[in-house]
């Protein structure tokens, strides 16, 4: 009933569309951007059950303090702050970095007794013994909690040894099944995912059995490189929007096509990134799923602010795509400095969708779930979307945000065609430096397998001459 009030004063132009154009500061006073909406709390199993789910309990996104210590003020030129960026960025105290791994290899899960990875607590695990390898103890000292959430909690921590940080996500494993996020990051091997360096289970008094997982720590997240950028009441440079989008785009097409999995939470906070070099990593695989056509899977998955509109709908039998209309999400968050659709429960994030995109057609619903039946919402028009965006923003953007947002799955971009978009030509362009000089981080080092059943035309646009020679 709130949703149809809203949509029809909305219909009738009783309540306007803000222009989301201008100062990042000044727009849409409601959304919270530290909430990010509530996230699913699915087991991370390998079927899908259905689950009870408490509001308070689904939101496990974490809280964040990204202040710096420096007294600039805000007025400064962007160019001075794209400079003084990594070091300011490297004073930043992170709070919901979340980070995952990669393949088996030589890893092996170990059984520790007591809670185990507590802080301050030294936990020593033993690696190897396989494939005639000897085994050998590492210890890691648990420092400081860098996340908690229904997941678990995730430490950063140091290796005894080697001195080398890293991070221990810890999560409680259900003894009836096995763990598919740690099936999951054993299959993957890609430079824009962060790596699974081992991991070791530990018990408590209770008889509890806990996952840990040691996994390559990475400093910041594009979520508080975002939130540096709009306290500093600046659009964050281009060059870092069309790094950071095209480096997602390029991930999500390797777990796509080459593994099968949709990872179902994309968001800023799972998109972790080397200040200095500004390589991304996806991390957080508590929620991806390997999706088989015709076996239906929970529909109350993905961030609020970056849920497609066809899990809202209710569909059980999605695609992938559900991560293409997330970074349509998260390139807009990153060129307007804020979320595009904040919407403050699951059902006003469709009135905030709808605000942008106008009411579905009978056609797009059924694109997006055969199922729903109900059609009563008011006629609203799509707002333009060169409308929404600063006047200098460059037409390239606006294009591949607008094909990332689609009702229809089927008519979003995949993740390959979306890396030869335009937008990122800029990226082929061999002149190209970051804005400290520095050269771009790896973007075109494509494996076979992730070009496998490209066309000739789509690799033509893909990978530029001076990589070919």
């Amino acid at each position: 009933m709130h949703m149809m009030c809203r949509l029809k004063s909305i219909a009738s132009g009783r309540s306007s569309i803000s222009d989301p154009g201008g100062d990042p500061g000044t727009k849409r006073p409601k959304f919270d951007q530290d909430g990010a909406g509530e996230v699913s709390t699915e087991p991370h199993l390998v079927a899908d059950k259905a689950v009870s789910l408490d509001k308070n309990a689904a939101s496990t996104h974490l809280q964040l303090d990204a202040s710096t210590s420096n007294g600039d003020s805000p007025a400064r030129t962007e160019h001075a702050a794209v400079n003084q960026l990594p070091n300011e960025m490297h004073e930043m105290t992170i709070r919901d970095d979340k980070v995952e791994g990669r393949n088996e290899k030589d890893t092996e899960g170990t059984m520790v007794n007591g809670n185990g990875t507590e802080t301050g607590q030294i936990i020593a695990t033993t690696i190897g013994g396989r494939h005639g390898q000897p085994k050998q103890t590492i210890s890691y000292m648990a420092e400081r909690v860098v996340g908690t959430g229904s997941f678990g909690v995730v430490f950063q921590a140091k290796c005894v040894e080697t001195g080398e940080t890293v991070a221990i996500k810890k999560v409680l494993q259900d003894k009836r099944y096995k763990n598919r996020e740690l099936q999951i990051m054993h299959l993957l091997d890609h430079p824009n995912v962060v790596q699974l360096k081992h991991y070791f289970f530990s018990t408590t008094e209770k008889d509890e059995v806990y996952l840990n997982l040691v996994l390559e720590y990475v400093s910041e997240t594009v979520y508080c490189i975002c939130k540096y950028h709009r306290r500093m009441n600046q659009h964050m440079p281009l060059i870092y929007v069309q790094l950071y989008t095209y480096q997602i785009c390029r991930v999500l097409s390797y777990i796509h096509r080459v593994l099968g999995v949709c990872h179902r939470d994309i968001k800023p906070q799972n998109l972790l990134v080397n200040p200095h070099t500004h390589q991304v990593k996806l991390c957080d695989f508590g929620s991806a799923k390997k999706l088989v056509l015709g076996e239906p899977n929970i529909s109350y998955i993905c961030s609020r602010y970056y849920r497609a509109p066809e899990l809202i709908f209710g569909a059980t039998e999605y695609t992938s795509a559900i991560d293409m209309w997330s970074v349509g999400c998260v390139l807009a968050e990153l060129l307007m400095g804020q979320p595009l659709f904040p919407g403050e429960s699951g059902v006003d994030q469709l009135v905030e969708i709808i605000k942008i995109l106008g009411t579905p057609t009978r056609e797009e619903i059924k694109c997006m779930n055969p199922n729903y039946t109900e059609f009563k919402f008011p006629q609203i028009k799509a707002h333009p979307w060169h409308k929404l965006f600063h006047k200098r923003m460059p037409p390239e953007a606006v294009d591949l945000v607008s094909r990332l947002l689609q009702y229809s799955p089927n008519l979003r971009c995949t993740a390959l065609e979306a890396c030869a978009h335009p937008f990122f030509d800029e990226l082929r362009d061999p002149n190209t430096r970051l804005p400290n000089a520095c050269p771009l981080p790896p973007l075109f080092n494509f494996t076979p397998q992730e070009l496998n059943g490209a066309s000739p035309e789509l690799i033509q646009r893909l990978i530029p001459e001076h990589v070919k020679i």
